[in-house]
């Protein structure tokens, strides 16, 4: 028992002299393991849609949208799903709708629903996330 709480005492104190940047290099999240998912890839995990690294934390990726007066319901998510990479409208925000080149903050921890993109003409978008602050990712759209 006492080798035990000796162990653990060494790892409080070695963990205590790391610095918050490795410390958070361990946790960081695989964010190229995302994908842009939404009803025109069938919610699958599509390699064509899977992010793209612009810089930074901010990621991408584009799909070419019919302007048919609909809106496409999207999120970013990796292959399954898994809690905190599950980044969609915040909780009280289902189907929050966004315009072309307005922010509005995501959820990944616990998402409440889906975003909805509607555009006003047939044309290849970009779908941006940024998590710069991992706790409030951002997404918008862009034309390309």
């Amino acid at each position: 028992m006492q080798k035990k709480i000796a162990l653990f005492i060494m790892l409080g104190a070695f963990l205590s002299g790391c610095s918050s940047t490795f410390v958070e290099q361990i946790l960081e999240k695989d964010y190229q393991s995302f994908y842009l998912r939404g009803v025109f890839t069938w919610w699958e995990a599509d390699e064509n849609y899977r992010l793209k690294l612009v810089e930074g934390r901010l990621y991408k990726s584009s799909v070419k949208l019919i302007a048919d007066g609909q809106p496409y319901d999207f999120k970013f998510a990796d292959s399954n799903f898994a809690p905190g990479y599950d980044c969609g409208s915040p909780k009280g925000t289902q189907g929050k709708v966004l315009f072309l080149g307005k922010k509005a903050m995501a959820s990944c921890e616990d998402p409440g629903g889906n975003f909805q993109f509607t555009p006003d003409e047939t044309a290849e978008y970009d779908f941006f996330i940024n998590f710069a602050d991992v706790d409030s990712p951002t997404v918008y759209v862009e034309k390309s």
